[in-house]
């Protein structure tokens, strides 16, 4: 697919190891990279530097032609919040869907606060990854409803984890309900434990197990 901009925004980073990279590999995107401006009262975000000298001093080179990027992490216990690292985020995806240069994924939190503070405003294709049980398909009928409210119209289901055709019966019922597509199903792949508990990026490890596969095939719909 050429070229791919990944950027981990989650506070509990760990992207960087599912594309083959160890935590040593990559640096944290530094505060400095943001700036803010008063505009009507109001205090708005953007980036304090162009996208690409962001990209040169802090991107970090995977395989398969991946750049990666990395929000940060909550480094101590009571120090406030990550409104600004969301705010860095947004900023990033949306200068680079501007300028159209290469494709980005962003890997978000499992949880509903990049909705709250609009970290995925900007993006195109929203993937909503749910597993087949209740608490799950409850998060994703959340998060669908707070996506819509946003104003998101690509808005598409994924079923991870799915270990029989019952399991993806009742994601598959569900997303319709909602009124979603799901465009994959993940099966359940023992492979991927293995490559974690390895230390191996899970396509680098078996590219031929059954989620890889099913991997290869939600990318190629998406680019397609």
């Amino acid at each position: 697919f050429g070229h791919v901009l990944a950027v981990d925004g989650d506070p509990n980073p760990n992207l960087a190891r599912a594309l083959g990279l160890t935590h040593d590999d990559w640096p944290l995107l530094p505060p400095s990279i943001m700036a803010f401006d008063e505009i009507d009262g109001k205090r708005v975000a953007r980036l304090s530097q162009p996208l690409e000298e962001i990209l040169a001093a802090h991107a970090v080179p995977g395989p398969d032609g991946v750049r990666l990027i990395a929000l940060g992490e909550v480094d101590a216990p009571g120090k406030g919040c990550l409104c600004s690292r969301h705010a860095i985020v947004r900023e990033i995806v949306g200068a680079a869907i501007e300028q159209a240069n290469e494709p980005i994924v962003v890997d978000m939190e499992a949880s509903l606060e990049h909705m709250r503070r609009g970290t995925v405003k900007h993006v195109d294709t929203l993937l909503v990854v749910t597993e087949p049980y209740y608490r799950a398909l409850e998060s994703a009928g959340r998060l669908v409803r707070l996506a819509k409210e946003m104003g998101l119209t690509g808005i598409y289901g994924v079923a991870n984890k799915v270990r029989s055709s019952a399991e993806e019966e009742v994601i598959r019922n569900y997303f319709a309900v909602l009124e979603i597509p799901l465009i994959a199903v993940i099966p359940f792949d023992d492979s991927v434990t293995a490559s974690d508990n390895a230390g191996i990026s899970a396509l680098d490890h078996n590219p031929e197990a059954p989620s890889m596969i099913a991997v290869r095939q939600l990318a190629q719909t998406l680019f397609a």
